[in-house]
């Protein structure tokens, strides 16, 4: 970041009501300025969005035994977008993970820290919900995950919750709301219900997806 010294205003709690599933929330996950980029980022995508955007059901992703899809929401990787992946706000953001303050946070949901503290290779996905779209109970296939959400206020809808579906926890959808967890944990999102239709893109659930996972080294495939 330039050097520059960031003040994170964090809101933490390590959430340990199951002990064995234990994740990390953490609110004002951007700073006010970091915020304002990755906004400015999400609208780009929302009323420009690249060839590369499609709806869940026509990507990978995680599927019914039927083939049909768990997710319905729009979706794309961020990283396939950028050539330079430090042109992106969102990604140039992934630096807060890597510091000593975040280390010491994971660190608390012992025993499962060391594989994060040793993951060497990331990758970043963009979903976007709008009316009815959730996403059905599922694991992802990395060490870590890590989501952050943003959505305007005042809200236009109900739902988009998270849950995780194991300990039967739901976690309240808020902007700026940050949640980490090892991958394995079966998790869900549940229905957007609009109570109010928006004139405009850009007032539904964003999920900014960090996956952490290690790849051999001298492996530079990613």
């Amino acid at each position: 970041m330039s050097g520059e010294k960031i003040i994170q205003n964090w809101d933490i709690k390590v959430i340990k009501d199951d002990p064995v599933f234990p994740f990390i929330l953490i609110d004002n996950w951007y700073t006010p300025n970091e915020e304002k980029a990755v906004w400015k980022e999400l609208d780009f995508f929302s009323t420009t969005p690249p060839d590369i955007v499609k709806r869940a059901e026509n990507t990978i992703v995680a599927r019914n035994v039927d083939g049909s899809a768990k997710s319905k929401a729009y979706r794309f990787y961020i990283d396939d977008y950028y050539k330079e992946r430090t042109i992106s706000p969102i990604i140039n953001c992934m630096y807060k993970q890597r510091t000593p303050e975040f280390k010491n946070v994971v660190s608390e949901c012992l025993p499962y820290a060391r594989s994060f503290m040793s993951s060497n290779a990331d990758s970043s996905l963009l979903s976007y919900y709008e009316e009815n779209d959730h996403y059905e109970p599922h694991h992802d296939t990395f060490l870590w995950t890590c989501l952050i959400w943003m959505v305007r206020e005042p809200r236009l809808f109900d739902g988009g919750d998270f849950n995780l579906d194991e300990p039967n926890i739901r976690v309240k959808l808020k902007n700026n709301r940050m949640v980490m967890f090892p991958s394995y944990f079966l998790h869900s999102v549940s229905p957007v219900k609009f109570h109010t239709q928006p004139k405009e893109a850009g007032y539904g659930r964003y999920t900014i997806t960090h996956f952490y996972y290690s790849i051999p080294l001298g492996d530079s495939s990613k």
